[in-house]
């Protein structure tokens, strides 16, 4: 989700725009420019203010912009802004499209009819990446992940369920059984694939991407089709695309047991 940050630095004899023409001459403009994520860099001069210089700021996400503040160029414009004896004011906005986690989690439904239009590659690796970073018992990270988006994966796919809804791409998500935490007889592998696929649906969901879990299919035939290794345990697929234009969603998405049927206070 991209963000925008308004940056207004304020001073005075013109110190303003003098910080933002050694910003350019030092080059540190242009290795901004350069830097993973960053959408645009520009300086502004406001008609009305002439000790003000506007600063646009664009980048494709908070990780992004995240990175940039942990560089080294900070430390540079923070001594120029200092040297010009510069205040700062500054606006980060909310894209239109942006959402709130809590609107993320009651918007999250499961999509049963997708359309033909492919999931766009940058936005399958967000949700690849969210998936990483989701706990897992002593961090083993036993999840296997494949991308399933060939014809024939996808027809594999159709051969053990009837649940891919016409889905252009599939996760296939797995656990390594032999790499998860045990303790007795029991051993964490489906618990932490299962935490994997909920932070992926999230955000699929956060991105605009339309997704479902399904666990209507034959483990073992399952394993056959795609040759997995007896270790490797399938825990569920998730279709990810774009619903139809048709797809009326489920009418039961929103009946939710009250609190005090699930939760218990001792």
């Amino acid at each position: 989700m991209a963000l925008i940050i308004n940056i207004y630095y304020t001073g005075k004899d013109g110190n303003a725009k003098k910080f933002a023409q050694e910003m350019h001459s030092s080059g540190l403009v242009d290795l901004i420019r350069k830097e993973e994520g960053n959408l645009g860099y520009d300086y502004f001069f406001p008609q009305n203010d002439d000790e003000t210089v506007l600063l646009i700021d664009k980048w494709t996400g908070q990780e992004a912009l995240d990175a940039h503040h942990k560089s080294d160029m900070m430390q540079k414009i923070a001594y120029l802004r200092d040297k010009y004896k510069l205040k700062m004011h500054v606006e980060q906005f909310r894209p239109a499209n942006f959402l709130t986690y809590d609107e993320i989690i009651k918007k999250r439904s499961s999509t049963r009819k997708f359309c033909n239009k492919k999931l766009e590659e940058n936005l399958l690796q967000q949700i690849l990446q969210a998936g990483a970073v989701a706990p897992t018992a002593r961090n083993l990270q036993p999840q296997k992940i494949f991308v399933l988006k060939s014809a024939s994966s996808l027809k594999k796919v159709d051969k053990v369920t009837p649940c891919r809804y016409n889905a252009p791409l599939c996760l296939l998500i797995c656990a390594d059984k032999d790499m998860a935490y045990k303790n007795g007889n029991y051993s964490s592998f489906e618990m932490d694939a299962t935490i994997v696929v909920t932070h992926m649906m999230l955000m699929a969901t956060n991105l605009g991407v339309d997704n479902i879990w399904i666990r209507n299919f034959n483990a073992q035939d399952l394993q056959k089709e795609f040759d997995l290794p007896d270790n490797i345990i399938p825990i569920c697929i998730m279709p990810l695309g774009y619903k139809a234009d048709d797809y009326i969603g489920s009418p039961n998405h929103n009946n939710r047991k009250p609190l005090s049927d699930t939760v218990t206070y001792l």
